[in-house]
């Protein structure tokens, strides 16, 4: 006959499960769950258009941008000929899509109204991550690597306002995804399979240093923090947020996070961040101090969820679920709770 299960023991199994809804309470809020019911396989970048209350997702597999209305919360419609979307990019400012795609090395921009493309450029194969200097307005694309056949790799710099190419950059590797700050000098570019941030200067494009960060492998994701001078890593191996100080490169904390991790975002409102991956989970993890970091929640997601976008204007987090089993593919939403 089984042994009854002790009092004491209930009350910690109770407690436990009651700490992690509390935490999760505490964080993010799931507020609406738009279904994607043609999407089979995985869903790379995506990108937010806060005025117009839309998204537009890289449906991988099905070589599409998926258009959501984020209020009726539905696809509105499918845009086809994207030879493997995965890098998405909206700029409000010029109301420009941008679509980076992997299998023929093509940026495409479109039209943000009529969703028309208006423009093609070409960068090497394996075009992935697009950042965006809204100063310059020059977008980064980056590409090469082994989806490109070459052991090096691309970071291409084009004028957002009229197309033309601006800058070409060679990396040791493959460039993954990159960002600027609002008032810095300096762009940082991620080199996943060096465990690598490349700075450079954002106005000449001149490299002002190269980290080799120690222990990790694939720096896959990052965030800026420019008020304490920090920049966030999100790392695969170990599935980790490391974070740097953004003028020296010098590591100063390093945090575990969900594994398979794509999606990184820091929210400086109320200074935490927030990872996406395979796992999935979102954890949530709280800046105490420039140096001081602790997860405070990990809330399910659904399985390999892995990319997401913070949107900073809605107090919005944004996670792209595939289809599973018994379920069709989703777009989650969860409201930030202060």
């Amino acid at each position: 006959m089984r042994e009854p299960i002790a009092a004491p023991v209930l009350w910690l199994l109770f407690s436990a499960l009651f700490s992690a809804s509390a935490q999760a309470d505490v964080a993010l809020k799931l507020v609406q769950t738009i279904p994607l019911p043609d999407i089979d396989g995985r869903i790379d970048h995506f990108a937010v258009d806060v005025k117009g209350q839309r998204a537009f997702l890289a449906a991988l597999a099905k070589n599409t941008i998926e258009v959501v209305d984020l209020k009726a919360g539905r696809v509105t419609k499918t845009l086809p000929g994207f030879a493997k979307p995965q890098g998405v990019r909206f700029v409000p400012e010029l109301n420009r899509l941008f679509v980076a795609t992997g299998m023929d090395g093509a940026l495409k921009t479109l039209d943000g109204t009529t969703l028309a493309v208006l423009h093609t450029a070409n960068v090497s194969l394996g075009a992935d991550a697009i950042g965006y200097d809204p100063r310059s307005k020059y977008l980064y694309v980056g590409s090469g690597g082994g989806d490109a056949n070459k052991e090096s790799g691309d970071l291409t710099v084009f004028s957002a306002a009229t197309g033309a190419q601006v800058a070409a950059i060679v990396t040791d590797a493959h460039a993954g995804g990159s960002i600027v700050g609002k008032h810095g000098r300096h762009l940082y570019v991620l080199v996943p399979e060096k465990a690598e941030v490349v700075v450079l200067d954002r106005k000449t494009h001149a490299r002002a240093a190269k980290w080799t960060i120690p222990g990790i492998q694939k720096n896959v994701a990052l965030d800026l923090d420019e008020k304490n001078h920090r920049l966030f890593l999100g790392v695969r191996t170990p599935p980790s947020v490391v974070v740097l100080d953004a003028n020296s490169g010098a590591v100063v904390a390093s945090i575990p996070t969900v594994a398979t991790l794509d999606g990184l975002s820091y929210d400086p409102a109320t200074r935490r961040i927030y990872t996406t991956g395979g796992e999935g989970f979102v954890d949530v993890t709280q800046q105490i101090d420039a140096d001081h970091y602790e997860r405070i929640a990990r809330i399910l997601t659904g399985p390999n969820a892995r990319t997401s976008m913070f949107v900073p204007e809605r107090r919005r987090l944004y996670v792209a679920v595939p289809r599973d089993k018994d379920r069709s593919a989703e777009l989650r939403v969860f409201a930030v709770v202060p």
